[in-house]
Formats: C-alpha cells, structure tokens, sequence
C-alpha cells in the first residue's frame, strides 16, 4: 500500500474539517441553535460574526436574520453539491489503480474553488446582514466578538494545561 504525503494528509484533513463546519453552519442556520448566546464552539470568524448577528439583533428580528441565512445556503445548494462531488471523485481517485495523480489534483482544485465561492458567497450574505445593523448593534457585535476571542483563548489556555498545572507540553524524558 503506498503511503501518503504529509502534504496530502494535510489537505485530507482540511478537506474533512471543511466539511464539518459546512455542515455545522448549514445545520445551525437551518435549525434553531441549541445555545443561543454560547458561541459557536469554533473559531471561525465567519460562523463566529453570524452567531454574533443573531445575538445582537433585536428578538423580532432574529427570525429575519435567520431567514436571510437559510437563503443564502439555499443559493449555494449547486456549490455545496459541486463540492461533494469533488470529494466524492477526490475518494475515488485515492483509492483508484493504477494512481492517478491528475484525477486527485483536479478533485483537489474543484474542492478549493467550491471553497472559494462558497466563502464569497456567505461573506456577501454576512455583509448584507452587517449593513442592515444599525451603529449600536454593530458595537454591541463587536462587543460580543471581543467576548468571545476571548472565551476561546481562555479554552486554549485550559488545554495548554497539563494534568500538573503547567502551560505546554510534558518535558522530555531524561536520557539514559
């Protein structure tokens, strides 16, 4: 069996987390969030900024911004499916024998520009709901943002922690 490269580990692994957080955003938007004002559990700034929206906005509008949300997924349904389709042919071309370095390349290059415009496409609808904020919403977002950079460096802090309270990882072991 032939091993993969640490660079085609890699981009399995961002191809993989991608995925994820396409799903949590879209399973987010779609349906109501099982903690309101907790953050998004990530630190995308994307996700983060429309968990901030939802936040800030008055609670008859909310419903409004969710909507708008749910659109913009609806819109890129043909990009979502172009996407899965590459990693459709990305999992097939892995896979295939005799190794086909272009099929994988291609696959490869279709996931990045789906990628791309489903970004653009998101950040545009961000952008949209952005602008319809009046300037104390958009403090009170900032705000809200700053608080939760915040919470997750407090996370990371915890996780840099070991079992005996020091930051970072174990000494080596002393050699013999």
């Amino acid at each position: 069996m032939k091993k993969f490269s640490a660079l085609t580990i890699a981009l399995i692994v961002s191809l993989i987390a991608n995925a994820l957080l396409i799903g949590l955003f879209a399973g987010s938007m779609l349906g109501k969030p099982k903690h309101d004002d907790r953050g998004p559990g990530r630190g995308d700034p994307d996700f983060m900024i429309a968990r901030g929206i939802k936040s800030v906005v008055p609670e008859t509008e909310r419903q409004q911004v969710r909507q708008a949300f749910r659109e913009a997924i609806a819109e890129s349904k043909e990009l979502i499916d172009a996407k899965r389709d590459a990693q459709r042919r990305l999992r097939q071309a892995m896979v295939a024998t005799p190794f086909d370095r272009e099929a994988v390349d291609q696959a490869f290059a279709d996931i990045r520009t789906a990628d791309i415009a489903l970004n653009e496409r998101f950040q545009a609808s961000l952008s949209d709901a952005l602008a319809d904020l009046d300037e104390s919403e958009r403090e009170a977002l900032g705000v809200w943002l700053e608080d939760m950079e915040k919470r997750f460096e407090r996370r990371r802090s915890r996780k840099d922690r070991d079992r005996d309270g020091r930051r970072g990882p174990p000494p080596p072991p002393p050699e013999d």
